[in-house]
């Protein structure tokens, strides 16, 4: 059996509701719409997939500020081919994100809060459906949140195992221009190892040497002159289309009301606000603290979250238990360039 909850017709799933005796069906293909009332804003939660697995696996994209409803929706990724028959798969939009309802207050856009809309989320499922093995999968500045989620006192035992996607665990930005440095520096060796007379990567190797501290605006630029834009030099260009018939499904199809995101400034204060708050935060020596089964993926060509450090930030990992898959034709966005594999490896570590 199928459920949709709309806005009208909702009953609100609160923590309080939590208590409440009634239990969602254990289905291979559910579809199952619902909210979660926490704080003054309603989360809208999208179940989908096989939940007779007891598996589940949290979405928690990045931006931040973007949607994850909608992505679903869409279908953008293909995780319906894979993913969603085997687990799973819940897709949350964020507080003051995509169609997250209810009247947002500037002050509660902190990593603090995301924190306890994440639990809130995490408790409604556990009671709902039995207590499943739940599995988080952060992107980019999703990673950052779940991160910040394991690594807060009691919350790391709620969770089966961390996956984490070019995920962003360093804010520290100077430390950041310092691991791209070195990127560049390893992209240029090794292309230098294939055509010693590659005129650009012999430059692009001079100016490392030159530059050993990135400091200030002109070298930033400079550094990004050599290692280009995605689909310039050697960076591939990952990009999710959608067809007119899967942007009139996200606006017309839906069990919700897309259309109030697009019309709101929320992106911006979303952005802005978990920026400032992350700003100068370094969790590559933390991470020592999170001990559950980790999967860390990422692109060997990813020029934001460099696989550099990555690798620092899994070599840090306190879990014995680990695995880091580095994709070696991707970019920031490893389920785009590489979609049959991508979902290969989640399963693979969500079933071992």
């Amino acid at each position: 059996m199928k459920k949709h909850f709309t806005l009208f017709s909702l009953i609100l799933l609160s923590l309080l509701g939590i208590t409440s005796c009634e239990k969602f069906e254990l289905e291979e293909n559910t579809d199952t719409f619902f909210h979660v009332d926490i704080e003054g804003t309603q989360l809208p939660v999208w179940v989908k997939g096989n939940t007779a697995s007891k598996k589940m696996v949290i979405y928690i994209n990045g931006g931040p500020g973007l949607t994850s409803i909608d992505v679903a929706r869409a279908d953008m990724f293909g995780w319906s081919e894979q993913l969603e028959k085997e687990v799973a798969m819940i897709y949350y939009d964020q507080r003051g994100c995509g169609n997250a309802q209810g009247n947002l207050d500037p002050k509660t856009l902190t990593l603090a809060q995301y924190v306890r809309d994440l639990d809130a989320i995490i408790s409604v499922l556990k009671a709902k459906y039995n207590e499943p093995e739940i599995y988080l999968m952060g992107h980019s500045f999703g990673g950052f949140i779940g991160a910040n989620y394991l690594l807060t006192d009691g919350l790391q035992n709620k969770i089966a195992g961390w996956i984490s996607v070019d995920g962003a665990y360093n804010f520290d930005y100077d430390l950041s221009w310092q691991y791209r440095r070195t990127f560049l520096k390893n992209i240029a060796e090794e292309e230098l190892a294939k055509d010693q007379d590659n005129t650009h990567w012999q430059e692009a190797l001079a100016w490392v040497q030159a530059n050993p501290v990135i400091e200030n605006r002109d070298q930033k630029n400079e550094l990004r002159s050599y290692i280009g834009w995605p689909g310039e030099f050697i960076i591939p260009e990952e990009l999710a289309t959608l067809s007119v018939r899967q942007y009139l499904g996200i606006g017309f199809a839906s069990s919700y009301n897309p259309f109030p995101s697009y019309a709101s400034n929320n992106l911006e204060l979303v952005n802005d606000a978990l920026n400032e708050d992350a700003e100068g935060v370094n969790l590559i020596q933390a991470v020592k603290d999170i001990s559950i089964p980790c999967l860390f993926i990422t692109g060997k060509y990813d020029d934001l979250i460099v696989p550099e450090e990555t690798q620092d930030v899994f070599d840090n990992l306190g879990a014995s238990d680990k695995t880091l898959s580095i994709f070696p034709a991707s970019s920031h966005e490893p389920y785009i360039s590489a979609p049959e594999k991508f979902q290969q490896e989640i399963l693979s570590f969500v079933n071992q």
